[in-house]
């Protein structure tokens, strides 16, 4: 138990208090969720394509794009609310083709690309089309990926999470507007 617990690092608990907030609030928040998915996309982005030995560098970048995402989100929020869907249709696309990936044992390929592309357009789409509605789908997308991969649990218990959570998330924000129109009666 102690190793388990030693394995989380900061980031870890970060993307799970991001994710909890963003999975039960997420609606309200949504500024919130762009941002920590610009952070998150910044920290992928610095440790891959720079090469940056200060993890502090690193997490400014992040955390530079992360207001910068929760800036686009209240400048032009329809616009950010698409290219929230965009990044974040294209992550669970990855996701999912990665996990696929190692279940069926298939060889990485053009696929992974085109899967994360179409994921991209059509988070992008939905979230354009369905604004409100795509707010709680996104947050509790996004809320139950970041709990799920920071559990460090692994394949198939971190998809049984992700599935459990993603209802939850649903379930709680749709419950909130359902209450807020009966407090309005």
């Amino acid at each position: 138990m102690s190793h388990l617990l030693a394995s989380y690092t900061a980031t870890h608990l970060f993307a799970a208090a991001l994710g909890a907030a963003l999975l039960v609030r997420g609606r309200k928040l949504y500024w919130l969720a762009l941002g920590g998915v610009g952070f998150f996309l910044g920290l992928w982005l610095a440790s891959r394509f720079l090469d940056l030995r200060s993890t502090g560098l690193q997490l400014g970048i992040a955390f530079l794009i992360g207001i910068l995402g929760a800036y686009l989100t209240t400048a032009a929020q329809r616009l950010a609310v698409a290219l929230g869907g965009f990044v974040v249709g294209g992550a669970l696309a990855y996701w999912v083709a990665l996990w696929l990936a190692r279940s069926l044992e298939w060889q990485s390929g053009p696929w992974w690309l085109i899967t994360t592309l179409l994921g991209a357009m059509l988070g992008s789409f939905f979230a354009a089309i369905l604004f409100e509605a795509s707010l709680v789908a996104l947050t509790s997308l996004l809320g139950a990926l970041l709990i799920a991969r920071a559990s460090l649990l692994g394949p198939p218990h971190e998809s049984w999470l992700f599935l459990v959570l993603l209802c939850v998330g649903m379930l709680a924000q749709s419950g909130e507007k359902k209450d807020r129109r009966e407090r309005k009666d």
